[in-house]
């Protein structure tokens, strides 16, 4: 069982999921087949647009969760997925207030 966490602060929270398997609010926005199938950790750098840490241009000093091996599914947890764009954008903006 897991416990239900508060919003506060989620924007600080990357990455997500029980097993840090995706990097940012916005692939879990994503529906579970187009998430990153490889969740690079480590990296401190803030992404802003996406809302967790960036994938890009990672200090030698990670850890690559693929997501493909038992026990790193980045699947599931489906809320929100099947909104459009502009509600996708506008419930970021949202949570990043929080």
């Amino acid at each position: 069982v897991y416990p239900a966490l508060p919003l506060d602060g989620i924007w600080a929270r990357a990455p997500y999921l029980h097993n840090n398997s995706v990097a940012s609010l916005r692939d879990l926005l994503l529906p579970g087949h187009e998430r990153p199938a490889v969740v690079i950790v480590g990296s401190r750098e803030y992404d802003p647009t996406t809302v967790g840490f960036s994938q890009e241009d990672i200090p030698d000093r990670t850890f690559a969760i693929d997501t493909g091996k038992p026990g790193n599914s980045n699947r599931g947890h489906e809320y929100g997925t099947s909104l459009n764009s502009e509600q996708k954008n506008s419930l970021l903006e949202y949570l990043k207030t929080l």
